[in-house]
């Protein structure tokens, strides 16, 4: 039987972005954490039937985790991976990420502070709340699935668990290279020293203050020195267009404005991949004047 789609509906930093690159490494186009403006507003009015998974095949990270249920009854055949972790490891990693998170976006992003809500019930961290949580969530996810071992499989990648398990579970052969471990006890340290370079190399490429746009979120350059005008859809961080024509509009209107660079930071990298009227539009009207790993400045023609 032909696999619909993939979930990796374990909570944030139980290894959910190393399941999403292994996935890709195994030629399953999936997505880590989509928060892109159409989703906001499907999952805002209770629409599971997710657009982005048009383009994707898998999807995870709590943009999916709570809404395992439903996504099971709109897309049959489909699998489920629920990832784990020691809860005290667990309790740790995830205060440091949301110190980490506050300090980056401030919470000026709607859809953090939407899903956070709705997986949490807090946008701030409570130790015996996200406890509470993190328990429950593991409970009831193997309570649905109970008895389906061919749809759900519990894996604990940061204790291990990797290529065996998840082939053995998808039927695939297991690529010739480590699994992926991206979450690692320095992983929020080489996050932020990420940013932190990305935002480096940005002040040495506008030195003078010219005007550009910081694609994706505009609180993630809150290192950048203030003499640099930094815009972000017009100064309001509702998350990224919700289809290549409203993309493409946005660059127009900048443009319009007397901005001249479009700015994007490694977490918004995706834009390139998922809107392909925009990526083709985006070739014809820019070229790029600066790409490392945490950086790429496109210059407007």
């Amino acid at each position: 039987m032909m696999i619909n789609k993939i979930f990796g509906i374990g909570l944030s930093r139980t290894g959910t972005t190393s399941l999403a690159e292994a996935l890709n490494l195994l030629g399953i186009k999936t997505i880590h954490f989509p928060s892109d403006l159409k989703t906001f507003e499907e999952l805002k009015s209770g629409n599971y039937r997710l657009s982005i998974l048009e383009t994707y095949q898998g999807a995870t990270d709590i943009s999916v985790a709570p809404f395992y249920a439903q996504l099971d009854k709109i897309y049959p055949n489909s699998k489920f991976i629920l990832t784990v972790r020691d809860p005290d490891s667990w309790i740790s990693s995830v205060e440091k990420h949301w110190n980490l998170a506050q300090r980056w976006t401030g919470g000026a992003y709607p859809f953090i502070e939407f899903i956070r809500a709705a997986v949490y019930g807090t946008v701030q961290f409570q130790e015996h709340r996200f406890r509470f949580v993190y328990e429950t969530h593991c409970r009831n996810v193997r309570e649905h699935f109970e008895n389906r071992p061919e749809d759900f499989l519990m894996m604990d990648i940061c204790n291990g668990d990797g290529w065996e398990k998840l082939c053995l579970f998808l039927g695939l052969s297991p690529p010739d290279q480590p699994f992926p471990n991206r979450n690692q006890a320095s992983g929020n340290r080489q996050w932020a020293e990420a940013l932190d370079s990305a935002a480096a190399s940005l002040q040495a490429h506008f030195p003078s203050g010219l005007r550009f746009a910081l694609i994706g979120s505009g609180k993630l350059g809150i290192n950048i020195p203030e003499v640099l005008p930094v815009e972000n859809r017009n100064g309001i961080d509702w998350g990224s267009p919700s289809d290549d024509q409203e993309a493409i509009r946005e660059v127009e209107e900048l443009r319009g404005k007397g901005v001249r660079h479009l700015v994007f930071f490694f977490p918004f990298f995706w834009w390139f991949d998922y809107y392909h009227d925009w990526n083709r539009y985006i070739n014809l009207h820019s070229h790029c004047i600066a790409r490392t790993d945490q950086l790429i400045i496109l210059e407007l023609h």
